[in-house]
């Protein structure tokens, strides 16, 4: 079969590129490039799509004659932009170079930079500067009279000691430096403050020499302060605790002559750097004794008085009681006022440790400015003085002058009030408050005595005092069987080697009278 004249060929598909052989043909008609695509640098650019139009000069717009509207009133280009640049080079005459500079023209400065131009825009976020290092961190022991272990670890957290941790005999915390001293100067129930140096296991007396040989004490304390070794030991295999202070003390010496030629002297009394060795069944610890003379040496008794109740147990008895200083407060056997100072002390937020000094103050460490400071914060919190509901009295007039003394050096003599009285005999001052009392137990009165002071005692307070709550600390778990009231709670605490009893009578009509 064949094709007729009249048809036309078919026209077929190739998928093969022009060769440059195919250059000079002709192309079918329609759009010969692909279309332009919208690109933003180009924003202000007249694009030609002719063939011969060149992408790289902007197009030129036709202006308009002046009778066109809009002839006088177009718009001038943005400044900067490349519309405004082609103005400016064709607005030239004669055959000066378009766009070329002209004469007289001063020689174009380039535009700076853009983030100096903006500088909102520069990210000036300077790198913060390192924080201060913190102090370095130490453990430090503070002991106290036995059963007064939990609240020597609330008061540290309230004097700012936020790791306090109760244990026997006392509450330990890690700190700076000054917090050991912040403690000294505020602590009312602590003993004194041990900087705690080195610890570990021990057989025989050589490895203590070998631990205080390995401390490098002229790094603490320099050659001419004083010292003394001071040793403590509970269940120590060890059979002489004073050959165990003369071995660490000649170990503190040879080190010192290890860098030296000269070794610290030793005062056994009123040593500058007291140092303190505590055993165990097993192990050791070594410590700086930041104190020196203890913390319950406030420097304002100056009257002493016979069997003196220690100034931290006093304090602790106020603790313990829940004493506020709002509350009416009664000693009816005051003896030195120690209650009473302590009481008043508290009352005004003054700091115990304002009047004396302290064993860190010999030290390397020691940092005159920062304790000038703790000591003028502690003068700023202290309350002026003021009449307080505090009243003390004795039956003994050297007593009351005793403690009358001691209130006029502690300040406190007008606002304390005291007299002299029989604790049988005195009426309440106030409808409610706290009685809190160290009677005598065999140290100023006889044994034969002591069962008609306690019997009468019973009676006063069951009569007199309804509505108070009353404490009364003894030695002699028998005697206070003899008031003749319930006790509603006892606490074992420790009068120095003395073991006592704190007991506590809430005081209402016909409620808690034993038969």
């Amino acid at each position: 079969m064949t094709d007729s004249p009249d048809k036309k060929p078919r026209r077929t598909l190739s998928l093969k590129r022009d060769t440059p052989a195919d250059a000079g043909a002709e192309k079918p008609a329609g759009r010969s490039k692909p279309p332009v695509r919208f690109n933003p640098l180009m924003r202000n650019r007249a694009i030609d799509r002719t063939p011969d139009a060149k992408p790289d000069k902007p197009a030129r717009a036709k202006p308009r004659p002046e009778g066109e509207p809009g002839g006088q009133e177009r718009r001038r280009p943005k400044p900067g932009s490349e519309a405004a640049s082609a103005t400016r080079a064709h607005s030239g005459s004669g055959d000066k170079p378009r766009g070329g500079p002209r004469s007289g023209d001063k020689p174009a400065v380039p535009r700076p930079p853009r983030d100096e131009r903006r500088s909102h825009f520069v990210d000036r976020k300077k790198p913060r500067p390192a924080a201060p290092p913190k102090p370095n961190q130490y453990t430090f022991f503070v002991p106290c009279p036995r059963g007064l272990e939990d609240e020597l670890a609330k008061e540290l957290g309230e004097i700012g000691i936020g790791s306090a941790q109760a244990g026997p005999g006392g509450a330990s915390f890690e700190g700076g430096l000054v917090d050991a001293w912040r403690v000294n100067l505020w602590s009312r129930l602590g003993i004194r403050v041990l900087w705690r140096l080195k610890t570990g296991a021990y057989t025989l007396e050589d490895d203590l020499y070998e631990a205080a040989m390995s401390i490098d004490w002229p790094e603490y304390f320099s050659v001419d302060q004083t010292i003394a070794v001071t040793t403590v030991a509970r269940s120590s295999p060890l059979k002489s605790l004073n050959f165990v202070s003369l071995k660490v003390k000649d170990a503190v010496c040879d080190r010192f002559r290890e860098v030296g030629d000269s070794r610290p002297s030793v005062d056994a009394r009123e040593p500058k750097a007291p140092i303190l060795l505590y055993l165990n069944k097993d192990q050791y610890s070594l410590y700086i004794d930041l104190t020196g003379d203890p913390l319950n040496r406030r420097g304002y008794r100056v009257e002493p008085a016979p069997a003196p109740l220690n100034e931290n147990l006093a304090a602790g008895l106020l603790r313990l009681s829940g004493w506020t200083p709002e509350t009416p407060l009664l000693d009816p056997m005051m003896g030195g006022g120690t209650i009473l100072l302590e009481a008043g002390l508290m009352a005004l937020n003054r700091a115990p440790g304002l009047k004396r000094h302290f064993a860190f103050e010999n030290l390397k460490s020691f940092d005159k400015v920062e304790w000038a400071r703790l000591r003028k914060d502690a003068q700023a919190a202290a309350l002026e003085p003021k009449p307080l509901p505090i009243y003390g009295c004795d039956i003994d007039p050297a007593m009351v002058r005793a403690t009358g003394l001691n209130l006029r050096a502690a300040g406190l003599l007008d606002c304390i009030a005291i007299d002299e009285g029989d604790a049988l005999e005195i009426p309440a001052p106030e409808d409610h408050g706290v009685l809190i009392s160290n009677p005598p137990y065999g140290v100023r009165l006889g044994v034969e005595d002591m069962a008609a002071l306690y019997d009468g005692l019973g009676d006063t307070l069951k009569q007199h005092f309804t509505g108070w709550r009353a404490y009364l600390l003894s030695a002699d778990p028998e005697l206070p069987k003899q008031i003749g009231l319930k006790a509603t709670r006892r606490v074992p605490l420790y009068n120095g080697p003395l073991e006592c009893r704190l007991y506590e009578y809430k005081l209402v009509a016909g409620s808690n009278r034993k038969d």
